[in-house]
């Protein structure tokens, strides 16, 4: 995890695994989705692209980092007794809880069903609202957080959810 200042890239924390979606929570810390990591495979052109899940593949997780001390603690690895494969972006609402989007991993024979998350910053509660995505990717909030957006990579679907709480669809 790094920041710019002035320019200069200073590195705050390692990581490991592949961090991805970061977004500052109600406390100041910054909270990140870490998929894990990907076997990275490149294309005639030169670009890298994200493959299957690394032999050395370290879980799927969602870590904070206190700016100010450095510290990173791991806040959640699973749901509902289910592994977290591969955490992709995060929201956080009004109410200091986020949701985040699981995009899973893929193996040359198999993939994740995931879905999305609502959690809350202290790591006192995880749930999976919606379940079965494909792909869930980018998630963000309407300005007045009666909906919640949603990106599914493998179909190029957004969905839109109409939502009556922290953490609750409508519905």
């Amino acid at each position: 995890l790094s920041r710019v200042v002035d320019g200069e890239v200073e590195v705050i924390a390692e990581l490991g695994g592949g961090p991805n979606g970061a977004a500052i929570g109600p406390n100041g810390f910054c909270y990140v989705c870490n998929n894990g990591g990907f076997q990275w495979t490149e294309s005639p052109d030169g670009r890298l692209w994200p493959g299957f899940e690394p032999e050395n593949y370290s879980s799927g997780r969602i870590e904070v980092v206190d700016l100010s001390t450095r510290r990173v603690e791991v806040l959640y690895t699973h749901c509902g007794g289910q592994p977290l494969r591969g955490p992709n972006d995060l929201v956080f609402d009004s109410d200091g809880g986020f949701w985040f989007t699981d995009h899973g991993k893929q193996r040359p024979r198999e993939k994740d069903r995931t879905g999305v998350f609502y959690a809350k910053a202290d790591g006192s509660h995880i749930e999976e609202v919606i379940f079965p995505m494909e792909g869930p990717n980018g998630i963000g909030l309407s300005p007045n957080e009666k909906e919640l957006y949603i990106a599914e990579t493998t179909t190029g679907r957004l969905w839109a959810y109409e939502l009556v709480g922290p953490g609750r669809l409508k519905g």
